[in-house]
């Protein structure tokens, strides 16, 4: 494992509507744009969405707060 990828941090948000690939496709935008936002997967078969992103650059409240502005409630979730 690089040291690139060993800084990497991993959240997972439930994102209850997040209902079609449309609003996936959304979600996915909206995070990786987000400065530090390595990586987003979102699921919208389990309207979860983890990403990955750098703690140093940005953290989950961040995260969360895009969410928002994108239209999307999110909760952090446990692995």
């Amino acid at each position: 494992m690089s040291d690139e990828t060993a800084s990497l941090t991993e959240v997972i948000f439930s994102v209850p509507g997040m209902m079609c690939d449309g609003c996936a496709e959304t979600v996915h935008d909206v995070l990786t744009a987000v400065p530090g936002v390595r990586q987003a997967k979102p699921s919208t078969w389990r309207k979860r969405v983890a990403v990955r992103f750098e703690p140093s650059r940005v953290g989950p409240a961040e995260i969360r707060s895009a969410l928002a502005k994108g239209g999307f409630d999110a909760v952090e979730v446990q692995a």
